[in-house]
């Protein structure tokens, strides 16, 4: 029990990293917008998540900002949003995007271990 309120303390006095990434801002802000969800990672105890918001310009999709979290059983684990590599699209097509991030496990809010992850996929 112990070792899970010093866990619990050292993990609210760390500095959390936002994982957010704008990817663009040359963009009409008065135009709709859309935000597509991916599972990047989905395990038993946590999942890691990817938010990707669009701007619509006739049909063409513009990816503006993107954000990753964990979700989950998150205690003692740390997601690092590195990178996004993303294009436009339309919307009867699809897009590939490639992810990077490092998944860290904590211990009394010291790093013991990490390992980079990249991820890659389709968006319909």
């Amino acid at each position: 029990m112990i070792i899970g309120i010093v866990q619990i303390i050292s993990a609210s006095n760390s500095k959390k990293s936002t994982n957010h990434i704008t990817i663009s801002k040359n963009y009409n802000k008065k135009d709709e917008t859309k935000t597509k969800q991916i599972i990047l990672e989905d395990n038993l105890t946590l999942d890691i998540n990817l938010h990707v918001q669009y701007s619509i310009q006739q049909n063409n999709y513009i990816p503006i900002e993107s954000y990753s979290s964990l979700t989950g059983l998150v205690m003692g684990y740390d997601w690092e949003f590195k990178s996004i590599d993303i294009n436009n699209y339309n919307s009867n097509e699809q897009t590939e995007f490639v992810v990077n991030g490092i998944l860290k496990w904590n211990l009394f809010g010291i790093t013991v271990y990490n390992t980079s992850k990249t991820f890659n996929g389709k968006i319909n």
